[in-house]
């Protein structure tokens, strides 16, 4: 009990400290000549992404942000003309005062709306953070203007456009961003932390397209508001029910179906939106016949789907209170049978969370919320291999309550808050049955954590942008407990924990904006994450083990600096920049080959990692023809003492070039095209180099870790948009897309096929590849009614 008043005590007083803390900012003075404000929809309230403002004073411009909010500046106190432009609404302009303490609310109406109306209104507190770097966004709307795959658009593949983010993810389950590993993001939707953010293969991810409003990425420097991975935050936003009108949406594709309903009260205080998908890529195993030859077709030797139920239901009472419950499951199954490689086997995984969220006003750029949230994730195998059977079964889950104060001033804008979060973990719950032997291994952990956190944002002048945050975490082992080895052991019961360890998560960021219409921004920050994901194996399943930092598995911590410039033309934006990344606390798994008993926790290689490299973006945002190039140059290696002494070695999914180029050309008001070419260097494996005889056995020799690099990937997309008329549908479109134009047999997997002669010295040793999707052509139709 001691140690329980001692931890409440320290939490009490880092709490109580936050709370006071944030009064220091306000103490500066305000700025002169610069605006802020939002640009919204006048008949929904909806915010407007990436409407172009421009200021007459001094000719500067700027574009509002996934929220809406733009800020501008003049070059002289007054009033001056704001002209606004956007593609879907009417162009508009207004005569603002430019040193106005107030957020104006500029409101625009779409093109097929005559009235010219704009009005001014008053503060509105919400915007983003713009000084980070490292940001991303994606909307909903940019989704369809990217190639479909079989018919559907994703998020995660829209994302994996975007610089820093791998390109590719067919048969791979994770996304990986600026070197780090899948397990070193933070994947969120709707404040529900999902563990498995991909489906199958990496076909689809979890998010539902027609539900998801937008996906924001911070690369490594997330605000301290939001809890990060050592790599990433992503946090995916649903519509939002109360801004919706009552309508289904669907989406028909040759091997998915998408159904979502949207309802909204009379008054408009209670809504609800939600989506069922389900995948029928079984069906593929038929027709792959005729376009991949049977050595090669690894459609007809596997089977896999997959299916997801997500929501959210929205509640008003109030004008200034919101309730908000969301919710998601999803799970996937697999299978492949492939007797040359003596691999026959299955898996099945999958996500189940439930959040619910009280968001409050207090007032004039004032906000409070709260909430409580549970998440869990699965995975489960079991198949033969190599005349050895194996079943192996894991699951995660956490349970959290979050709490965060909005303060928001002239100059500055202030969050802080307290977290606590509660963890169950099965990292393993194992059957293996060898000819000569049958093991069983069962390991459980639970842990706890409470978490506080500050920052600010703080304008120092109209050139000069400076963010600070701060994020501890006091996190605990729960019982039961124990672990022995030589000279230690360590023992607690159920109900009891460890002392626990305190964790400091800072960042530092910088923005300077010399002439209005270029940025340079400029971040440090020291990431604290507690969760390891191990692999397996070098085979891309869906089956490495989620384990929390332990005694003897401390926590992933990594040093991230980046530099980045940003330059914006009425038509075009540019970005580029540079990252470098330190890593401790790396994990491999090591399986136990001797068949000695051992603890679960020494089953682990422990290394540092390292990351860095270059990024260059270019994109075209008006006109009928649009779109981006966007390239990555980077390094991501790792290091383990006990792997070949220790020496440096390129990690699994390092890739040094990774570039994507999209353009979407609008050639009437019923056809769109699209188009979208990746190229990517090959991923590493660790293949034998050499091979020797010895007692009648074929013996492998290894000459490094990951020493092989499989061929570069590279793959065309082409689709086609068709907007019908109809009088029974709202919105009627058909999507014409082929997948991989001119068939390339991009590696999957590689292994060696040993072929025996007559005798035990004749041999044959041949490389084989393993390759997924050919060229796919896909038929699909979006509809809404």
């Amino acid at each position: 009990m001691d140690s329980l008043n001692r931890m409440m005590k320290s939490f009490f007083h880092i709490s109580l400290t936050t709370g006071l803390a944030f009064l220091l900012p306000f103490l500066a003075g305000a700025q002169d000549h610069c605006l802020r404000g939002r640009v919204v929809e006048a008949e929904s309230g909806n915010p407007v992404q990436d409407a172009h403002i421009w200021e007459s004073v001094g000719e500067t411009g700027t574009v509002t942000d996934s929220v809406g909010f733009f800020k501008i500046c003049s070059e002289r106190p007054g009033q001056s003309m704001i002209f606004v432009s956007h593609t879907t609404y009417k162009d508009t302009s207004v005569v603002i005062q430019m040193d106005s303490p107030d957020i104006a609310v500029i409101e625009l109406r779409t093109k097929e709306f005559l009235a010219d109306e704009v009005r001014i209104t008053g503060r509105d507190g919400s915007y983003a953070n713009k000084v980070v770097p490292g940001q991303s966004q994606l909307k909903s709307s940019e989704l369809f203007n990217l190639p479909s795959v079989m018919g559907e658009a994703d998020v995660v593949r829209g994302l994996q456009q975007m610089t820093g983010i791998q390109s590719v993810s067919e048969g791979i389950g994770g996304i990986y961003v600026r070197g780090g590993g899948p397990g070193q993001n933070r994947v969120a939707l709707d404040d529900m932390e999902l563990m498995n953010p991909v489906h199958l293969m990496g076909v689809y991810s979890v998010f539902n397209p027609l539900t998801t409003k937008r996906a924001d990425v911070f690369k490594g420097h997330a605000p301290a508001s939001v809890r990060s991975g050592l790599s990433s935050s992503i946090l995916v936003t649903s519509k939002d029910p109360l801004l919706e009108e009552s309508q289904i949406n669907g989406a028909l594709g040759n091997l998915a179906a998408n159904l979502t309903f949207s309802w909204r009260s009379k008054n408009q205080k209670l809504g609800i939106t939600a989506g069922f998908r389900r995948s029928y890529l079984e069906l593929y195993r038929s027709v792959s016949s005729l376009f991949i030859s049977e050595e090669d077709n690894y459609f007809k030797r596997s089977f896999y789907r997959f299916y997801d139920f997500n929501g959210k239901m929205a509640f008003k009472p109030w004008p200034n209170t919101r309730f908000l419950l969301t919710w998601y499951l999803g799970a996937d199954d697999f299978s492949i049978d492939n007797d040359e490689i003596g691999y026959n086997a299955g898996t099945n995984y999958g996500n189940r969370a439930v959040a619910f969220k009280w968001n409050q006003r207090l007032g004039s750029g004032q906000s409070f919320s709260s909430t409580l949230s549970y998440s869990g994730a699965w995975s489960d195998f079991d198949g033969e291999i190599i005349d050895n059977d194996l079943w192996f079964k894991s699951w995660h889950e956490r349970f959290s309550f979050k709490n965060q104060w909005l303060i928001e001033g002239s100059d500055h804008m202030v969050k802080f808050g307290a977290d606590a979060y509660l963890y169950n973990t099965k990292p393993q719950d194992m059957e293996l049955i060898m000819p000569d032997d049958t093991t069983q291994t069962e390991d459980r952990f639970k842990n706890a954590a409470l978490s506080v956190f500050l920052e600010d944002t703080y304008d120092v002048t109209p050139d000069f942008s400076v963010y600070a945050g701060l994020r501890g975490f006091y996190y605990m082992v729960l019982g039961p407990y124990s672990y022995s080895a030589s000279g230690r052991s360590i023992s607690i019961d159920d109900g009891n924990w460890l002392e626990g360890d305190f964790y400091w998560s800072p960042s530092v960021s910088l923005s300077y904006t010399p002439d209005l219409n270029q940025e340079f921004r400029l971040a440090w920050s020291r990431n604290v994450q507690f969760m390891h994901l191990a692999a397996l194996s070098s085979m891309p399943l869906p089956n490495d083990i989620w384990m929390m930092a332990s005694p003897r598995l401390k926590p992933q911590k990594s040093h991230q600096f980046s530099i980045e410039y940003n330059r914006q033309w009425p038509s075009f934006s540019f970005t580029t920049g540079a990252f470098a990344r330190w890593m401790e606390n790396q994990l491999i798994f090591n399986v136990n080959v001797d068949g000695r008993e051992m603890n679960f926790e020494d089953h682990f290689y422990h290394g540092k990692g390292r990351a860095y490299g270059l990024e260059f973006s270019l994109q075209k945002v008006r006109g009928d023809l649009q779109g981006a190039l966007n390239y990555t140059l980077s390094r991501s290696e790792r290091a383990f003492p006990e792997i070949f002494n220790g020496e440096w070695f390129n990690e699994k999914f390092d890739r040094t070039h990774d570039l994507s180029l999209q353009a979407s050309y609008e050639l009437n008001e019923k056809w769109t095209i699209n188009a979208n070419w990746i190229y990517a260097t090959g991923n590493n494996m660790t293949l034998p180099s050499g091979r020797m005889w010895m007692m009648g056995t074929i013996m492998n020799d290894y000459d490094g870790y990951n020493n092989f690099r499989l061929p570069p990937y590279h793959r065309l997309d082409l689709s086609a948009r068709l907007r019908l008329t109809s009088d029974v549908f709202k919105e009627s479109v058909l999507d014409f897309s082929i997948v991989n134009v001119y068939n390339r047999a991009n590696p999957y997997f590689v292994f060696y096929k040993v072929i025996r002669g007559d005798s035990n010295y004749d041999i044959d040793i041949n490389i084989a590849q393993v390759s997924l999707f050919p060229v796919m052509p896909s038929v699909s139709w979006k509809f809404k009614f």
